[in-house]
């Protein structure tokens, strides 16, 4: 019984730890990309037309 309470506790763990990895991962690292590359795609295409 305390075998079981114990493969839980560290799948739950587990999970939670992966569940961090997959937000810095597909959050954090894409968002710290594009601060770096919005100003060289901002010369490339601008987000708005000149008005006149």
């Amino acid at each position: 019984m305390i075998t079981l309470i114990f493969d839980t506790y560290i799948t739950l763990v587990s999970l939670v730890f992966l569940g961090i990895l997959g937000v810095i991962g597909g959050v954090a690292i894409p968002g710290l990309f594009m601060a770096a590359a919005a100003p060289w795609l901002d010369r490339i295409l601008p987000a708005r037309t000149p008005r006149r």
